[in-house]
């Protein structure tokens, strides 16, 4: 009698568990429930300064300086370049978009007015760049695996032809 017990006792006690178990199978995914927020997809968010010493700009010539802050919006990442001009002259650059192929709109630039973003891989995005309904050139934004260093290669067909292989080192989250 005593060993029956305890053979009933062990399979109630085998079935609570797999009961549980397959509760927790059957609830939502952590991924769905806690979803992975941009700061975990994206390795870009936060703020980079151009390191012009490791940066190329053919034809150049090179901005004096540029800022590039990247931070989760709503609607994807939104995008804040300041930059001055080898001559003096400043640019704030702006746009708020996502990786899902559809053009956003850029503001502050007299070459590019809108923009279509394609993630690549987790270090990798690259981005189509248009004006005015044309395509005129292709960024491709490259982030360390340490997350330390952001590179851009930016080839335009216009205004006119350049070639910018840009190097930034992260200054902030």
């Amino acid at each position: 009698m005593t060993m029956t017990r305890l053979c009933c006792a062990a399979v109630v006690i085998a079935t609570l568990q797999l009961g549980a178990a397959a509760q927790q199978r059957s609830s939502t995914p952590p991924d769905e429930a806690n979803p992975p927020t941009v700061q975990d997809q994206d390795l870009v968010l936060g703020a980079w300064e151009l390191d012009l010493s490791r940066s190329t700009f053919s034809p150049g010539p090179p901005p004096r300086s540029e800022i590039r802050s990247y931070q989760e919006e709503h609607e994807g990442i939104k995008a804040e370049i300041l930059t001055v001009n080898a001559d003096g002259s400043k640019i704030h650059m702006q746009y708020v978009a996502s990786f899902n192929d559809l053009v956003a709109v850029v503001t502050g630039s007299q070459q590019t007015d809108a923009i279509r973003m394609r993630k690549i891989d987790a270090y990798t995005a690259e981005s189509r760049l248009s004006y005015q309904g044309q395509p005129v050139g292709v960024a491709r934004r490259v982030v360390s695996p340490d997350a330390q260093t952001l590179t851009i290669t930016l080839d335009r067909s216009a205004p006119a032809v350049v070639h910018n292989v840009e190097v930034y080192r992260r200054i902030g989250p």
